[in-house]
């Protein structure tokens, strides 16, 4: 009984969240002092995004969150073939909805401390929204493939594929627009608390974020591909917010090293969004995810 509640209780935290962020784009009296992007203006760096991108960015996390919400609450109404409620299955355990709680709560907090211009306090608290994103990712990804073949016999196809393309890249596309957020909130206080030259700062985020991109890249290729193959949206975040970036940071007279750090990093997004995309129609093509775990590392290899 209490596992039914869980999808109820999300759905009421996420609406939550957005109605709460949406007072502070609005609102500069009252509980917050500031709108989110003046803020983010008043620290400038020489690699945060256009405002577009954000727009764009945050919407689509919001819609992307609501809508596998959706798909998590009919969970409780549809049954297998066996007669088996689908939450019952395991898919999206109680862990699950409790970490993703643990994130709307980090976010909102991130809001109040961000509003009041209290950088330090900030830049810890974000951390810990990707933190919390990362683990509700393990425990969907392994959740899933561990269930994998009985939900395939028990006629639950559709369910894999929902679970993939709603709540696993829903989460990994907020996950790294969060992972980006940190960063730059990361160099707004080496630049404004610890005095780092801004230029320095800027070069720095971009080099974590690199080191970011090269680990996940190879773990996604070559270690994971069993639990990770048809999470793309990851590599569609990099793009957009590396593009947001570009159009508006560069400049080869003032902003030279970093200009062209920006689009080289933009360029090997594109080329990683490529190979991923090929990857994955190979594979999918040549070694499907059976659950078998000798099969699915043959996949992983080829």
């Amino acid at each position: 009984m209490v596992k039914q509640w869980f999808p109820y209780t999300k759905l009421l935290l996420i609406i939550g969240m957005v109605v709460k962020n949406k007072i502070t784009s609005f609102l500069s009296t009252g509980l917050f002092e500031n709108q989110t992007g003046d803020v983010s203006d008043a620290f400038f760096l020489m690699i945060t995004p256009a405002g577009w991108t954000f727009g764009a960015i945050w919407g689509t996390i919001y819609m992307w969150q609501f809508i596998w919400m959706i798909y998590a609450l009919t969970t409780v109404c549809r049954k297998d073939d066996d007669g088996r409620y689908i939450y019952r299955l395991g898919i999206l355990p109680p862990a699950f909805y409790v970490m993703f709680m643990v994130n709307n709560i980090v976010v909102v907090t991130w809001l109040f401390v961000w509003d009041r211009q209290w950088l330090n306090w900030a830049c810890l608290v974000i951390v810990f929204a990707p933190i919390t994103l990362y683990i509700c990712l393990i425990i969907s990804f392994k959740r899933l493939y561990d269930n994998l073949a009985s939900l395939r016999r028990n006629g639950q196809r559709k369910d894999i594929w929902l679970t993939r393309i709603l709540v696993q890249n829903g989460l990994a596309f907020f996950a790294t627009w969060v992972s980006i957020a940190t960063l730059l909130n990361f160099a707004i206080v080496l630049t404004y608390y610890w005095s780092v030259d801004v230029f320095v700062s800027s070069t720095i985020a971009l080099g974590v974020l690199s080191l970011d991109i090269i680990v996940w890249f190879t773990l996604d290729t070559f270690f994971l591909d069993k639990y990770v193959r048809y999470t793309i949206s990851p590599y569609i975040v990099l793009v957009v917010a590396l593009t947001g970036s570009f159009t508006k940071n560069f400049d080869l007279d003032t902003n030279r090293r970093n200009s062209i750090y920006i689009a080289g990093l933009l360029g090997v997004a594109g080329v990683l969004l490529l190979v991923k995309l090929v990857l994955v129609a190979y594979r999918h093509r040549k070694y499907p995810i059976t659950g078998d775990m000798t099969d699915d590392v043959k996949g992983v290899l080829a």
